[in-house]
């Protein structure tokens, strides 16, 4: 990256990321820096150039991406609005910027929220059968809910499909006791699809594996596990009788906390779009409100106002515009800024001042 530091672009998404500026911040206290801090021990160092370094060193043209999405509000029994939206952003950063098939994978009942955000972003779905013909195609594949079913699913998956990576987005993970939890401490393991089944198996394979989420719930959180049970409400014991909590069990390669999920997954998608010098590869703030309009358009529904409204864990999509437009000029420093750098620096011995 002529001129700029990827390290540095990386250090700035984080930062906006984990910018306490969100509803559950503000209003819950989540110890969001303490989980970062944790997560970045691991990584050892930026979250988002870990995962965006791991995607770049495992994922060639031509390679398809699991993205794991959806989770589903046991009031509504459909999906909310934080998960298909960042899940799509970061399907079009891998498809546009580095020529990855993507192929989203949820319950059934979430398939038209997410196949919504993915066409919204540019891409084309359809079925597996046409993933290979044209460019920027896409599918979105149901997963069972029942456990057995779950584990035949997944193999089956990863030996047709061969995935380079398998990236989580706000999807739902199992605890130590293998129940699955809403953020307020309630089972919701029977409508929620067993997608570990196919995240361990990838993880056992060899498979890159990132998680996203912003509580410790989500599947790819095992990384922070501990910080959640001694921080998080409902992390050490949960309001089900499995008193299990809410802690997520498996862990990630790498495990990306943010304010919010999707926030998390955009600003992957712009050191992606950083690194790759494609300014195309990362969507704007105008963009971002209509990805949240089509997802509520297509049934999904914020939770915390309990409506079918386009916001994101109670925040507006102005708020979320906000942050992708900040987002994208990181994306454009990295891509034209350098020029102008050199430029600025090579006045300073030509004697002159801009």
């Amino acid at each position: 990256m002529s001129g700029i530091s990827l390290e540095r672009i990386a250090e700035a998404a984080d930062h906006l990321m984990t910018a306490p500026v969100s509803n559950w911040s503000i209003l819950k206290g989540i110890p969001l820096r303490e989980l970062y801090l944790a997560a970045r021990e691991h990584a050892a160092g930026p979250l988002t150039l870990a995962a965006s370094r791991l995607l770049l060193d495992r994922v060639r043209p031509g390679d398809c991406v699991l993205l794991l999405s959806g989770f589903m509000i046991r009031d509504y029994q459909r999906p909310e609005t934080d998960g298909p939206v960042g899940a799509a952003v970061l399907a079009r950063a891998l498809s546009v910027g580095m020529g990855a098939v993507p192929v989203g994978v949820c319950e059934p009942a979430a398939a038209a929220v997410f196949e919504a955000c993915l066409a919204c972003a540019g891409l084309v779905p359809g079925p597996p059968a046409g993933l290979r013909v044209g460019r920027h195609r896409c599918a979105v594949l149901p997963f069972p809910l029942d456990p057995a079913e779950a584990e035949a699913r997944a193999g089956a998956l990863l030996d047709e499909l061969r995935p380079a990576a398998v990236v989580a987005v706000e999807r739902p993970g199992a605890n130590r006791r293998g129940r699955y939890h809403a953020g307020g401490g309630f089972d919701i393991s029977a409508f929620t699809a067993k997608t570990d089944a196919l995240f361990g198996r990838a993880r056992a394979q060899g498979i890159a594996t990132v998680g996203i989420g912003d509580l410790g719930n989500e599947l790819g959180m095992g990384v922070v596990a501990e910080q959640v049970r001694k921080t998080v409400a409902n992390g050490e014991l949960c309001e089900c009788p499995c008193q299990g909590g809410i802690a997520a069990e498996l862990p990630a390669d790498v495990a990306v906390i943010a304010n919010i999920s999707n926030w998390g997954a955009h600003a992957v998608a712009a050191c992606l779009a950083a690194a790759l010098h494609n300014e195309t590869a990362f969507h704007s703030g105008e963009e971002e409100r209509r990805l949240i309009e089509e997802s509520v358009r297509a049934g999904a529904v914020d939770p915390v106002g309990g409506q079918l409204r386009p916001y994101v864990d109670g925040t507006d999509a102005a708020t979320n515009a906000a942050f992708v437009d900040l987002l994208r000029h990181l994306v454009l420093v990295a891509v034209r800024g350098g020029r102008d750098v050199e430029a600025y620096r090579a006045s300073w011995h030509a004697g002159t001042r801009s």
